[in-house]
């Protein structure tokens, strides 16, 4: 998730991190039981409402052209033909998976029934009723909750095996070169261990304070909560406040009510100043209605006053609220990225859902095409490091090309 607003903005990707292994390549949706309940006139109306949902609300459909040379809206027919071969609900939501992939996004696939019980029980959480109610609005719908067999009994077991299904510390910290180089490793940005994690984070500070070089790890961190990195490395590792604002744009008006109930005030694009527009992409101008300017503002908390030098490893498995956080660092100068270039689509709030009116089979999708600060599209380039080493983790400092080049630089 991500929220836009205090404990609603780094709230945000919550969600993401627990499917990493299921949505970060979507998979099949074959795992909902399905009997053979709809008409074929059902589905082809199904169908025509998705392709009516993404032509007018999905932000990435020139992305996809240039990066994977699909036309997803001149695939009309294709897709049709394969709806029409559909011979029971089951293949036919596989299908609409399959047409949902390719889209070539992470945020963006069908729910299958497993996943469909952390997100109905993150999104109905009575705690975010009013940032949440669009997102809680479609889970709850009788049609979807027929489709997917949602029994409500079930709730208790999720919420007690925690959101990220693990109540394990969420990073490693370790000493490579006493009184030189020290190493955090961030698995992953668990929101369930912000406060937890951080004490045993803020000592480890304090123990490397007089260091050289501090090496932050998230290479393969696929997401969770910005909460974690802005509480746990931004707060104590900056001495003054740090700002960085993106431009987010949208399309269409189906998540009007999305981006109001998360406080995201949006522009007509025709306000934006023309030698301001000039220099994005041009997709922007023709193809997309309004803009928002994101702030982000993080101010330092009991610092700990480390005067070394601060590198992040990055990789293409960092996404998400990770990909934000390696945003965060290179908009703003705090951390210098050494790796490969990252995963991408981490900048703005949680994607939106939206449910096909027959058959109840709900579809995530990313909403906002957000620049980063040079005004490159952050789905399209991601973030680039800042020095380009083979990112492959070794099997021990030694092994590792990347810690290598910052112990010797």
């Amino acid at each position: 998730m991500k929220f836009t607003s205090k404990r609603f903005l780094v709230y945000s990707l919550l969600i993401t991190l627990i499917f990493s292994s299921l949505i970060g390549c979507a998979k099949e949706a074959n795992t909902t039981d399905t009997s053979t309940t709809l008409s074929m006139e059902d589905r082809l109306e199904d169908f025509e409402y998705l392709y009516k949902i993404i032509s007018e609300n999905y932000p990435f459909l020139k992305v996809n052209e240039r990066v994977n040379g699909i036309n997803w809206l001149e695939q009309k027919e294709k897709y049709i033909k394969l709806v029409e071969n559909s011979n029971n609900d089951t293949i036919f939501m596989n299908n609409i998976s399959a047409i949902v992939k390719d889209l070539n996004n992470g945020h963006t696939h069908v729910i299958d029934k497993e996943s469909f019980k952390w997100y109905y029980t993150v999104y109905t959480n009575p705690k975010y009723k009013k940032s949440n109610k669009p997102w809680s609005k479609v889970f709850k719908d009788k049609t979807v909750l027929k489709w997917y067999g949602f029994n409500e009994d079930e709730f208790e077991n999720i919420k007690s095996q925690g959101f990220f299904g693990s109540n394990a510390p969420a990073f490693h910290s370790d000493i490579i070169i006493p009184d030189e180089v020290a190493y955090l490793k961030i698995s992953q940005m668990n929101g369930e261990r912000v406060e937890e994690d951080g004490k045993e984070i803020r000592k480890f500070y304090e123990e490397v304070k007089d260091y050289n070089k501090l090496i932050i790890d998230i290479r393969g961190n696929s997401g969770g909560d910005d909460l974690y990195w802005m509480k746990n490395v931004i707060e104590p590792l900056t001495k003054e406040k740090i700002s960085v604002g993106n431009y987010i744009f949208t399309r269409g008006n189906y998540g009007k009510p999305f981006y109001k109930a998360r406080g995201m005030k949006q522009s007509p694009i025709s306000k934006l100043d023309k030698n301001i527009l000039e220099n994005f992409p041009q997709e922007i101008k023709m193809d997309f209605d309004y803009y928002h300017i994101s702030n982000r503002t993080i101010q330092p908390k009991n610092p700990i006053d480390f005067d070394g030098k601060i590198y992040l490893l990055v990789d293409k498995g960092v996404y998400s609220s990770s990909e934000s956080f390696a945003a965060f660092c290179k908009d703003s100068g705090l951390a210098t990225l050494v790796g490969t270039t990252t995963g991408g689509d981490g900048i703005g709030i949680d994607p939106l859902f939206f449910s096909l009116p027959n058959s109840g089979i709900v579809i995530r999708f990313s909403s906002l095409l957000a620049l980063n600060g040079d005004g490159t599209i952050n789905e399209e380039v991601q973030t680039p490091p800042d020095i380009e080493v083979d990112s492959a983790i070794g099997y021990s400092y030694e092994n590792d090309k990347t810690i290598q080049f910052v112990i010797n630089d």
